[in-house]
């Protein structure tokens, strides 16, 4: 099974970036960023009772960590099967590659931690470039957002023995 993911990987790398028609599932994407969201607002939530600086350390390491945890799949993306990988050699992302793809992320989760206006003049910058991500996860053939873009990644759909395994059952659970 592993050496069938690596094998694929090359051939989604030579996929144009923005016209590629090889894209992960939007509503999967979209539901895989809100776990990860709100597991790194629960780590920081958690972790702010520690330190008051957690909210400024937690989500830059948990965001960089997210991607590259099991081979460029969060726990949202595992669970719903999708996978990110570099785009221009098809390996999986690096630290830097997801802290990039990931800063509007980021930017939210520090917000909700500043003083009364500074809140404000982060998260609705946040807000909006999040906005405009989902916009263009949505409606671009590529379905790329602005930190794929940047961090030169893609997202694709992927299914492993884990994702057929909780489809089946959610198909055989929701059977009369």
């Amino acid at each position: 099974m592993e050496q069938n993911r690596v094998q694929r990987f090359p051939k989604l790398a030579r996929e144009p970036l923005l016209t590629s028609h090889v894209r992960g599932n939007p509503e999967n994407r979209l539901w895989a960023k809100v776990i990860d969201v709100v597991l790194v607002e629960m780590a920081v939530f958690g972790l702010h009772f520690l330190s008051r600086k957690a909210f400024i350390v937690v989500p830059v390491v948990l965001w960089s960590v997210f991607d590259r945890f099991g081979r460029g799949q969060s726990p949202g993306k595992w669970l719903l099967g999708l996978h990110t990988i570099e785009g221009g050699f098809g390996k999986p992302v690096n630290g830097f590659q997801s802290i990039v793809r990931n800063l509007p992320f980021v930017l939210l989760t520090w917000g909700f931690g500043l003083p009364n206006f500074w809140e404000w003049a982060v998260l609705a910058p946040a807000a909006a470039w999040i906005a405009i991500e989902t916009y263009f996860v949505f409606n671009l053939r590529s379905g790329v957002r602005v930190g794929d873009i940047f961090a030169n990644t893609r997202v694709f759909d992927y299914k492993d023995e884990h994702t057929q395994f909780i489809e089946q059952f959610l198909k055989d659970s929701s059977a009369p």
